[in-house]
């Protein structure tokens, strides 16, 4: 018999193919790697941000969960929170009737009319020796803090 009469006999093993490898990735895998890196970075600054920027009133918060003597103490707080956002000098002259006003002017809309009677008659007992209206005043502030700061637009002169 001659190689010709024996076709299988020409026949050779079959070899399969490697396996595809899952690396190097298709160029749109590095381009949504990218794209997710880019995003956790977003959101993570983000959030470092929007934490940072209540940080001074989050601590304001903090020292009003604790009933404080007299109205001047609350005020120091309010002033000591307001510092971290607008200019000192505009702060610091603040006193009286012009430092309700200012409290009045940072709230939205919706709230000043609503806050603006409470703020008058402690406008009337600022300097009474035993105001009535501590724990209002106090209430009044924390009120404020979480609806006054951070300030909605910059007011930085």
């Amino acid at each position: 018999m001659t190689i010709g009469s024996q076709p299988l006999a020409q026949l050779h093993d079959i070899v399969a193919a490697p396996a595809a490898h899952w690396w190097p990735l298709a160029p749109i895998w590095y381009l949504v790697a990218a794209l997710l890196i880019a995003l956790v970075v977003l959101t993570a600054t983000a959030i470092w941000r929007w934490q940072r920027r209540r940080r001074v009133r989050n601590a304001a918060l903090r020292a009003l969960r604790q009933p404080l003597p007299d109205i001047n103490a609350i005020t120091l707080v309010l002033k000591q929170a307001c510092l971290g956002y607008f200019p000192a000098n505009r702060i610091a002259a603040l006193t009286g009737p012009a430092w309700f006003s200012f409290l009045i002017e940072q709230l939205p809309a919706t709230a000043q009319q609503q806050q603006r009677q409470i703020l008058t008659q402690l406008a009337q007992q600022a300097y009474q020796q035993h105001p009535s209206n501590c724990a209002e005043y106090q209430q009044l502030a924390r009120f404020w803090l979480r609806h006054a700061l951070p300030p909605r637009s910059p007011h930085h002169d």
